[in-house]
Order: C-alpha cells, then structure tokens, then sequence
C-alpha cells in the first residue's frame, strides 16, 4: 500500500500539460463567436423592444417597473439553471434595460414632438 496522496491543484489553475498560449488564443476565439451571437440576439431583441414602443403613449408604460422586475428574476433564474452567477445576468441586463429604456424615452419624445408640429400646422 502506498502513503502518497493526490497534489491538490488550486482552483482555476490550468490543467497539466495544457499549452497555454495556444489554450488561451483558442478561448479567446471562442469567445469572439459567442460575442457575435449575442449581439446578433441583442440586435433582434432591440429591434423587437423598438415594435413595442411604437405601442407605448407614456413614460410610465416604457419604465414599467414591474416588468423590469418579472424579466430581471426570470434571467436570475435562467443564469441559475444554466451555470452561470445569477448577479452577472442580473447586472448585464440592467445596463441593457437601462440603455433600451433610455432609447424608448427618446423615440417617444420624437414621436411627441413630430405629433406637436403636425398639430400647430
């Protein structure tokens, strides 16, 4: 029988034998592709969040808090599910929520504004 034990490798260390710099270039490369993808996703629902202001008639039903609420606690839940810090969902998609409710409160003062000059002529 013998007394040695398994070395315990720190956690996020890179595995034995891994040839970094090739390792790192590949997940770098890796990353570029889902980077492409999200964005793609990001641009759709952009576009989809722009239908749905055409809808919209106040400041009110484009800040809606509760559905800010409904859709940050299902995207905890989906980053949960999938593995992934539910805080870093949460925050990435307030700064997105953030952003698209800024560009909602712009298109519906354009439109505003455009509906005042038709109006004064």
């Amino acid at each position: 029988m013998s007394d040695t034990h398994p070395i315990a490798v720190p956690a996020g260390s890179p595995p034995v034998g891994a040839a970094g710099p090739a390792r790192i270039a590949e997940l770098r490369a890796a990353i570029d592709g889902l980077d492409e993808r999200i964005i793609a996703l990001l641009a759709e629902r952009t576009r989809v969040v722009r239908e749905l202001t055409t809808y919209k008639t106040d400041e009110a039903t484009v800040r809606s808090p509760d559905r800010v609420r409904q859709v940050l606690d299902r995207v905890s839940g989906l980053a949960e599910r999938n593995g992934m810090p539910a805080e870093v969902a949460v925050g990435a998609y307030r700064a997105l929520i953030d952003e698209l409710t800024r560009m909602q409160l712009d298109m519906l003062a354009a439109r505003r504004a455009t509906t005042r000059k038709a109006d004064e002529r």
